[in-house]
């Protein structure tokens, strides 16, 4: 493979935390796509106060999801670029949900948890497995991470007064 040729897409390794990250998130997913498909059932009311900063939270994360997409596609790593996928729906459902719709407290509470508990296992799984993203500082890594736990933390406070 020359300097310039993409890797080939592959399955990675991720051990025991990896797939724990990998089941915490896939579960948060699934609860934002309850809560749209939920809120779709109901005459939608719009966002406002702290269910509009919910939203706004969401949909910055939502935003730096996307850019992940091409992080994985440039990885070739085939879990991780169907798992960015599959973040991407869950964080933009419950973002649409909670734009449309009051009474979802009890989903964004537990999207933000499940969310949440997937990104300490996972910088438990940095510290323990020294995983790199390529040439990306380790330090920014664990930032990254660390301001998506706080995204989730604020939403878990905001939660009871959506």
């Amino acid at each position: 493979m020359s300097a310039g040729t993409p890797p080939a897409w592959h399955a990675g390794d991720w051990g025991p935390l990896g797939w724990a990250e990998t089941a915490l998130k896939s579960a948060g997913v699934l609860v934002g796509i309850a809560a749209l498909l939920t809120a779709l059932g109901r005459e939608p009311d719009g966002a406002g106060g702290a269910r509009l900063a919910a939203v706004a939270i969401l949909g910055v994360m939502s935003l730096g999801l996307v850019a992940g997409i091409a992080d994985r596609w440039i990885g070739r790593e085939a879990i991780g670029f169907a798992f960015i996928l599959a973040m991407v729906a869950g964080h933009v459902a419950m973002a649409v949900a909670l734009a449309r719709d009051g009474g979802l407290a009890g989903f964004l509470a537990a999207f933000a948890a499940l969310m949440l508990a997937g990104d300490l296992v996972k910088l438990a799984f940095l510290r323990t497995t020294g995983f790199r993203v390529r040439d990306v500082p380790p330090a920014a890594v664990y930032g990254l991470t660390g301001a998506y736990a706080a995204g989730y933390v604020a939403l878990l406070l905001i939660a009871p007064a959506v």
